[in-house]
């Protein structure tokens, strides 16, 4: 009976499903779902990076389409990429081999609104640019063959670009970071880290970029490892950091107000963290339910709306962001009149627009502290004075104090965190 009462009670919202009306109820693309879609044209034999774009192509001024992207994703078992042509239609590019159209274990991809699409071709030592007509993908170019001097690669793994379509490469067998423009040159290198493996950027001309942000995120073997543009190391975290005992980061992506998101294989959970890679929350857990994962891989963020895709073991899982939080209590939960007031003390996982009010035995609200109040992730202090509103202590009894989260990415007009608790009056 408790452990029913565990399953049911488990609801993290930091991730949200999109509405019934946006995807008709479809909010991961399963094996069974693709075969019954596609048939036998496409199964998902361990599927890794993934990444989303809103192309300019489809871009139409006056169409309210704004948040239908194309969604890329490395097929890797099956060496090949997979995308969406539209929403009931797939794609698939490539096939096994060393030459042009061909892929050899895929693991990382990185895409930008002209239409342009890096893979990271692990096997093959090497990242190959793509371009998406608007109707099927072309081979452009590869960059890249088996070494360690410039431009060569030991299994490359991730790849992402910026607003200049530079990309930035984590070339794992090397042990660097190779940058590289829009024409193929090496820009330069972050060298001398350990197997690093997921890589994302954000740029300070981006757009979609709250607060100017520019710097770059790398997954390694031994933590996460924040840089600047030109490779300064800004900071880095382990996992023992904040309480983990074991970990295998994989792959990363950063929203819209810089905070960094990262799936962990071994605890079937993503990791986020705020810009200066300060932790504030994980979401999920193992499992094969709602909002659980068995072995979470390729993140990727449409920074716009805050949609969220998550690749994890043969499933493709689509979020938005939300809200979480909780109340850590009152300080004291109990007061007297001559002595009135106490301290609120909360934790929300977001940046959210937040209404405060206090509620008397009967239901009825006595006193309005915050109303469409910004305030930021982590933990917060709101002081209750005892007092109404008009400014008299309140007389003996049960007061209920609740809090409305409202998210700011889509979600917000679909999805709102009710957070209460109770303190008493003597």
């Amino acid at each position: 009976m408790l452990l029913m009462f565990i399953i049911l009670s488990y609801d993290p919202t930091t991730l949200v499903y999109p509405p019934f009306g946006h995807t008709m109820g479809y909010h991961s693309a399963t094996p069974f779902e693709v075969r019954l879609l596609l048939g036998s044209r496409l199964s998902f034999i361990s599927p890794y990076g993934i990444s989303a774009v809103k192309l300019k192509s489809e871009d139409i001024p006056g169409i309210d389409d704004d948040d239908e992207l194309t969604v890329y994703c490395c097929n890797t078992g099956c060496h090949q990429i997979v995308y969406n042509k539209s929403l009931l239609d797939v794609g698939i590019y490539g096939k096994f081999g060393r030459g042009v159209g061909e892929f050899w274990s895929p693991t990382g991809i990185a895409a930008s609104p002209d239409g342009w699409v890096w893979v990271a071709d692990a096997g093959n030592h090497r990242v190959v640019k793509l371009l998406n007509t608007g109707d099927i993908l072309l081979w452009v170019q590869s960059i890249g063959s088996f070494g360690c001097a410039e431009l060569e690669f030991d299994s490359p793994y991730d790849v992402a670009c910026d607003f200049e379509n530079n990309i930035y490469v984590t070339d794992e067998g090397n042990g660097r970071v190779q940058i590289i423009d829009s024409s193929g040159s090496l820009v330069r290198m972050i060298d001398g880290l350990y197997r690093p493996k997921g890589i994302a950027v954000i740029a300070g001309g981006s757009p979609w970029n709250y607060r100017g942000n520019d710097f770059v995120v790398v997954l390694c073997e031994d933590g996460i490892k924040k840089f600047s543009m030109d490779g300064k190391l800004l900071g880095e975290r382990r996992g023992e950091d904040f309480g983990l005992e074991r970990y295998r980061f994989a792959f990363c992506m950063i929203d819209y107000y810089g905070h960094i998101w990262v799936t962990d294989r071994e605890n079937g959970c993503i990791h986020k963290f705020d810009k200066d890679l300060k932790y504030i929350t994980s979401f999920g857990r193992r499992g094969s339910r709602d909002k659980e994962f068995m072995d979470p891989r390729g993140i990727t963020i449409w920074r716009r709306f805050g949609q969220v895709f998550v690749v994890d073991a043969t499933v493709i899982d689509y979020y938005w962001i939300g809200i979480d939080g909780y109340i850590k209590g009152c300080f004291p939960p109990i007061f007297s009149s001559d002595k009135p007031g106490t301290d609120i003390v909360f934790f929300i996982t977001e940046p959210a627009i937040m209404d405060a009010k206090i509620y008397d035995s009967k239901g009825e609200m006595v006193r309005e502290f915050l109303n469409n109040y910004e305030e930021t992730p982590f933990e917060h202090y709101l002081i209750w004075d005892g007092r109404s509103n008009r400014g008299e202590v309140v007389p003996p009894g049960d007061y209920k104090i609740e809090f409305v989260l409202t998210p700011t990415y889509s979600s917000k007009d679909k999805f709102k965190k009710i957070l209460d608790t109770q303190v008493m009056v003597e």
